[in-house]
């Protein structure tokens, strides 16, 4: 109801549609206006900014939005509640997602809405089957799109023409890709740290070797040191992004998964605050690394090098391994910086 309403006011307001104008750009360096959320299974971490590949999903969040988000997960969030409190919760939180995929395809041209909405709710029935879809479809948009990917389009021109530049706020270099590029060859050897960039580009592709076999919930943020390359160690983040069909449910979220489609991230330094399962490599051993990850198998041969390179919780090393983490996070961070949290990490002390 609320929604519908909201609705009958832009089509008074602005009966051709909203435009980019709608949207906030900030105003000081030190504005967010565009946030990257990613999921790792069972906990979240929130970044300024666009990190990753092209989002599946988005949202365009409003002042109404963001009210009820903070009073539903902050001040009226209580972590001690009981099961129907959580429920409720949850249930509450479907609706503002809802809202704000909503309020984002609302800025898309008018006929591709529905078919959006439905990409994002696979196998739901209540998306694939859309009611009122008028609400939807019946004010325009005063973007102009140009290609066959709207999506990807709009979240182009927020980012590279109008969003406040002093913010920042610009594609990842690594793991997206502009609209028309390629992504690059596998590099046929790594010498330099561009020879490495290149090599992770080329891993980003969906459904690889070492994400389509390594599909477990203890595999979903993997922290990574490459000692001694070019006369440093080096310090950076591997994001596993699990595809659903849909999230549209609180159970049988294992039915809804396609490890084919899955896609990996490079991030530098610390994502995430339970790492999964950490890993050492040496700047010679970079060419093998790269080779796990591109054509894991689950062979006995690739089994092995996990374990050359994991630590695992049974490993001597792996108070140092941590500290060394940790150290890192509270040089590079020093103002959000707290103590990783072990409660995730790979729970097998040797391969299984």
């Amino acid at each position: 109801a609320f929604y519908k309403a909201k609705s009958e006011l832009y089509d008074k307001l602005a009966p051709d549609g909203l435009g980019l104008e709608a949207i906030w750009k900030g105003e000081r360096s030190v504005d967010t206006p565009v946030l990257t959320i990613y999921r790792h299974f069972d906990s979240a971490s929130v970044h300024k900014g666009v990190l990753g590949s092209l989002p599946r999903t988005a949202w365009v969040i409003d002042y109404s939005q963001f009210e009820r988000i903070y009073y539903a997960l902050v001040a009226g969030f209580d972590v001690f509640g009981n099961l129907a409190h959580q429920v409720n919760v949850r249930r509450y939180m479907d609706y503002l997602r809802v809202e704000g995929e909503l309020n984002f395809v609302s800025f898309l041209p008018s006929e591709a809405r529905i078919p959006m909405l439905r990409s994002w709710y696979i196998g739901d029935g209540a998306f694939e089957d859309i009611k009122h879809a008028e609400v939807l479809t019946g004010r325009g948009t005063k973007i102009r799109y140009t290609t066959d990917s709207p999506r990807r389009e709009l979240i182009e021109q927020v980012v590279e023409g109008h969003i406040l530049k002093s913010t920042g706020i610009e594609f990842d270099d690594i793991n997206y890709r502009l609209g028309g590029r390629e992504r690059p060859e596998m590099p046929t050897s790594f010498r330099t740290h561009e020879d490495i960039r290149n090599a992770f580009r080329a891993l980003t592709a969906p459904g690889t070797g070492f994400i389509r076999h390594v599909n477990g919930t203890e595999a979903n943020v993997l922290y990574v040191r490459v000692r001694d390359f070019e006369g440093s160690d080096r310090f950076f983040s591997i994001v596993i992004n699990r595809w659903h069909d849909n999230v549209n449910s609180m159970f049988g979220e294992a039915r809804r998964l396609d490890p084919s489609k899955d896609t990996i991230d490079f991030i530098p330094g610390s994502i995430g605050s339970y790492p999964n399962y950490f890993l050492v490599v040496d700047a010679e051993d970079i060419a093998d690394l790269v080779d796990m990850l591109e054509n894991y198998d689950g062979s006995e041969e690739y089994r092995a090098k996990i374990d050359k390179y994991g630590v695992n919780r049974a490993d001597p090393r792996f108070w140092e391994v941590y500290d060394w983490f940790q150290q890192r996070l509270s040089e590079t961070q020093p103002l959000y910086a707290g103590l990783y949290d072990l409660n995730r990490y790979r729970s097998q002390a040797e391969s299984d």
